[in-house]
């Protein structure tokens, strides 16, 4: 007996079916092209929106924060401050921006984490449309 689906439930089912169909290369296009300083913001928000899901964003800023988190704690512990252990803390250099492996990793980092986020959706997308029948 096939019941009539609101166009909540179409509008679900054609988002389910479009995490499906991106093959592994869009995947990866869509992650990298989250993980953009700044310019990313937009095909997040298309990503989101279009395969109505939040988890890929999710876990690209969950492994972010702890990739941070990690790279604090690790340089925080094992450098000492500047200038000895005794001195007072130096203003840093306003000029210095941040380094340009530090951007790559933040930016992998996010991407990675999107693209595991788009795995768990497309294995949830899996299930809904598997009970929608």
């Amino acid at each position: 007996m096939n019941r009539q689906r609101s166009p909540r439930e179409e509008a679900l089912n054609t988002a389910c079916r479009l995490r499906l169909a991106d093959s592994p290369s869009t995947r990866w296009r869509w992650a990298l092209a989250c993980g953009l300083p700044l310019l990313g913001i937009v095909p997040l928000w298309l990503h989101a929106r279009s395969r109505r899901t939040l988890l890929p964003g999710l876990y690209g800023l969950t492994v972010l924060a702890s990739g941070s988190f990690a790279m604090i704690t690790l340089f925080g512990t094992l450098s000492p401050p500047p200038g000895g252990v005794n001195s007072p803390q130096q203003p840093s250099d306003p000029s210095r921006g941040p380094s340009l492996v530090l951007l790559l990793t933040a930016m992998a980092a996010f991407s990675v984490g999107h693209r595991l986020g788009q795995n768990r959706a497309a294995r949830q997308a899996t299930d809904w449309l598997r009970l929608d029948d």
